[in-house]
């Protein structure tokens, strides 16, 4: 029998983060799998942010393809009220225009078709649910739920919020359940001027220029953990909340075809101290689900992904790289997902007195402040 001297990487999940992390470790030399346990690939969800550090790490990975089909650079805009009033206007930084392209969005199904067909479809297998692995200083066995058991050099788990792999290495975990709701949708519309950030009482929306004429949007609201949907209909429910909204919100609903309509109630895990124990890792949301505040989940999974690759080529040690890896992304993506979370019920306030006042203090942070803090966040170097 023939040995392949390439060592083996055994990706658990076949989402974003996966599926890139394949592409990263394939074209640093490694024999990549990526096991799925869904019967087709296809990334549930609508728009997605690609912000300037994403695009970098992109690039770096040679994706030109992902690059150029990319839909029209988003400005950075303004956060309004939801009447209109500006709070804050990004839109004349010089700080922030010197990134070039601070924002892309692109669909989510899309993304991952592309970075698919760079991956190549025979690296992929479907309908293999794992169920844990076993591993020692020779390497490492993922077991799946048909039996088989699968060696490799190294595991990745990139399986999302409810991660089998963040499992067997750290325990049981309960993802937090944050307080709010969010809807996702693509409009069709010609306009360009979309670009929007509003914020009510306990409500805020969000919409952003798409390729193709096309339009996502995502809008948040406090509500009980898995309140069910008025019968009238999410559309419907929508344009009832919105309809009062500053244009272009209630326009934007309007032309979104129901079908093209999500809602998921939002939930983060709890920061890890570790990520890595021997030859096993984790990725994306398995190793650090956050809220959307900042847009920076699958950002920050295709972040690791270049990083991990970077650091398996630098260290030999299959075991002495993860560790490097960890410490390489860990303290970024911790604090990111902090400041995540400090958004979320910062936009969320209800209560009609304390809106103001909030709005009243963020009219009142200096500009160079906030500029600081978006240019840690957004001039990174992957």
């Amino acid at each position: 029998m023939q040995i392949s001297d390439k060592k083996k990487a055994l990706i658990i999940g076949g989402g974003i983060g996966g599926v890139t992390v394949a592409i990263a470790l394939h074209r640093a030399g490694f024999d990549v799998t990526v096991f799925e346990r869904a019967d087709v690939l296809l990334e549930v969800g609508s728009g997605l942010p690609l912000w300037s550090s994403t695009l970098r790490a992109l690039k770096k990975l040679e994706l030109t393809s992902i690059l150029e089909a990319l839909g029209p650079p988003v400005p950075a805009g303004s956060i309004t009220t939801w009447r209109g009033e500006i709070l804050v206007d990004l839109s004349t930084e010089k700080r922030l225009q010197r990134l070039g392209t601070v924002n892309a969005v692109v669909h989510r199904a899309e993304l991952l078709a592309l970075l698919l067909e760079a991956l190549g479809e025979d690296r992929v297998q479907l309908a293999t649910t794992c169920v844990g692995f076993t591993q020692d200083e020779t390497g490492v066995w993922a077991r799946f739920a048909d039996g088989r058991i699968v060696y490799g050099d190294l595991l990745l788990g990139a399986d999302g919020l409810h991660s089998v792999i963040r499992e067997q290495l750290f325990g049981p975990f309960k993802p937090k359940y944050m307080g709010y709701t969010c809807w996702r949708g693509v409009a069709s519309m010609e306009r360009t001027d979309l670009t929007t950030y509003a914020w009510g009482n306990g409500y805020q929306i969000g919409i952003f220029s798409m390729s193709r004429n096309r339009a996502y949007w995502f809008a948040q609201r406090n509500a009980p953990e898995g309140e069910q949907e008025k019968a009238s209909g999410r559309k419907r429910n929508l344009l009832e909340t919105f309809h009062d909204w500053h244009d272009p919100i209630p326009t934007v609903i309007e032309a979104t075809d129901e079908s093209h309509i999500l809602r998921n109630d939002i939930y983060q895990s709890e920061p890890l101290r570790h990520w890595s124990r021997g030859r096993v890792t984790l990725l994306g949301d398995a190793a650090h689900a956050m809220t959307p505040n900042l847009g920076q989940g699958a950002c920050q999974a295709i972040e690791d992904a270049l990083a991990l690759a970077d650091c398996l080529k630098a260290e030999p040690n299959v075991a002495a790289a993860l560790q490097l890896y960890e410490k390489r992304r860990i303290k970024r993506v911790n604090r990111i997902k902090w400041l995540s979370g400090l958004v979320g019920p910062a936009v969320q306030m209800e209560n009609p007195l304390v809106v103001r006042a909030r709005n009243a203090l963020v009219k009142r942070i200096p500009m160079g402040l906030i500029v600081q803090r978006l240019m840690w966040l957004l001039d990174y170097n992957p």
